[in-house]
């Protein structure tokens, strides 16, 4: 996070009084697990405050100080909105706060995890897994919409002043704008404290690229008719693809509900539907790529996606066919969590 000391914890008396708490905070600087905010004109008052508590590391500090004073001097107007600025009363639980890792919580750690970690490698927001792999940020797994939200607001509970938390879960919508009950959810946990991402997609999976689907085509036992379901999904506007189950298709889970009414197609013994609840979302499709499309693509698609980026043969114009301002969505989260890592 990014974290201001206002020049008064650094003077006289209270310098000396919170010298012990200002020096820790600095220490999470020089290890990098918080950015300086510092004004070039109080690098002066820094550097006194220096010599007088840690002289022999007074020279480290102040150069730490100086770099970030020379990025904040050209950082872009605005670049003030949210800053940690600490103050004596409530310096010593900024400090808990800050030295606790930041918190992501999902729906499943696992799945989730490996779609984040995927499009965080596409859109060079690499530094959010680096701050998992170096435990700068916890993945907490919610078992569902409901234990998500609920999870989220107990870990903010566990911050003071600065409620290093995020919730993102998928908003299972069945068409454009669809406000279902995991926006009451998201908004429940913000009143709580959290920073709440619902996704504008159904799910994390909509947001797969169509060239790892063509991967997953050309490894599984039956690759022709998955060949096929592919080609009727790229038949699909962004705004249908993007609320399409890909995991299950049109089918859906087992245990079907009872708004999802069959259609007779005209080949004999032939049926189809398309749940209810989409409306007239899908009324333009072909008869034929419905019918391809009952089925989905299956539940290990998040594996495939990072394996396929890792690989080497995924690419952030990949992601551009999504359309719908996807990769923005996408990159609004990522910034998201970056500030309150």
């Amino acid at each position: 996070m990014r974290v201001e000391i206002p020049v008064d914890l650094l003077r006289g008396r209270e310098g000396d009084e919170n010298a012990e708490l200002v020096l820790k905070l600095i220490t999470f600087f020089r290890e990098a697990r918080h950015e300086w905010v510092i004004s070039p004109r109080d690098v002066g008052i820094l550097q006194v405050f220096l010599q007088r508590h840690v002289p022999t590391l007074a020279q480290t500090y102040l150069l730490l100080a100086q770099k970030a004073s020379m990025a904040q001097a050209w950082a872009p107007h605005g670049e003030s909105n949210g800053v940690v600025r600490v103050a004596g009363e409530t310096l010593a639980s900024d400090i808990r706060d800050l030295e606790q890792p930041a918190v992501l919580v999902v729906e499943n750690a696992f799945y989730d995890w490996q779609m984040i970690e995927a499009i965080a490698r596409l859109l060079d927001c690499k530094d959010v897994v680096d701050a998992k792999e170096s435990s700068r940020l916890g993945v907490y797994n919610g078992g569902g919409k409901d234990g998500a939200a609920w999870h989220a607001v107990d870990q903010a509970a566990k911050f003071s002043r600065t409620k290093r938390v995020v919730l993102v879960i998928d908003s299972d919508s069945f068409y454009p704008a669809d406000r279902t009950g995991n926006h009451e959810k998201a908004d429940a946990a913000t009143c709580g404290g959290v920073s709440s991402h619902v996704l504008s997609f159904r799910e994390m999976e909509n947001y797969i690229p169509n060239r790892v689907l063509a991967r997953q085509s050309k490894r599984t036992t039956g690759m022709s008719s998955m060949a096929k379901r592919l080609e009727s999904l790229k038949a699909l506007l962004p705004e249908q693809r993007a609320h399409f189950d890909m995991k299950h298709g049109f089918k859906g889970k087992p245990h079907r509900s009872p708004d999802q009414k069959r259609r007779h197609t005209r080949q004999a013994g032939t049926t189809f539907f398309v749940p209810s609840r989409h409306g007239d979302l899908y009324d333009g499709v072909a008869e034929q790529d419905l019918i391809v499309l009952q089925e989905g693509f299956g539940t290990d698609l998040p594996s495939l996606f990072l394996q396929e980026v890792m690989r080497g043969g995924i690419s952030e114009r990949d992601l551009d066919g999504l359309g719908l301002d996807a990769k923005q969505e996408l990159r609004s989260m990522f910034e998201m969590i970056r500030s309150v890592i």
